[in-house]
């Protein structure tokens, strides 16, 4: 994917600044540990702000090493997602003493099965009369209560 192919889709599907604490506070009230991409460095000094616990750099932003830098100096937990390509190997490096814990899924599904045991799940979300580029493996809220409900039992 281009950079202007990635300029374009973020501009479409890109969560206002303005809802961030609201969905902050949601989510910190019903007890659903969040999280969110960042996809610039302006974009994880906004959301320090709002003491984002953690954060998630996309595929696409996997070698920007700009974007890496201003994730790691907060000292919060990163959500790294890869995309496979030609030449690539993806090792899950072990620390001595630990599992793979860390090691979750971003779930692109269209019926969105939840993974039992997984203890990071990305599911996207949208409105339900949005229609979004996403929006064939995105949950409708009511359809991520479901979701969420279906992983915790």
């Amino acid at each position: 994917m281009t950079f202007d192919m990635l300029l374009d889709l973020y501009s479409k599907t890109q969560t206002p600044e303005i809802w961030f604490p609201h969905l902050a506070y949601e989510a910190n009230h019903i007890g659903i540990p969040w999280f969110s991409s960042v996809f610039h460095p302006d974009d994880v000094a906004f959301l320090e702000t709002l003491n984002c616990p953690r954060y998630k750099i996309s595929a696409y932003e996997m070698l920007d090493g700009h974007l890496i830098n201003a994730v790691v100096a907060t000292g919060k937990p990163i959500v790294m997602s890869v995309r496979p390509r030609e030449g690539l190997t993806i090792l899950a490096a072990t620390d001595y003493g630990r599992t793979g814990e860390q090691l979750g899924f971003s779930d692109h599904t269209i019926e969105g099965v939840p993974s039992p045991g997984s203890p990071y799940v990305e599911r996207h979300i949208r409105l339900p009369d949005i229609d979004t580029p996403d929006a064939a493996f995105s949950s409708t809220p009511e359809e991520f209560a479901a979701y969420v409900k279906a992983i915790r039992s």
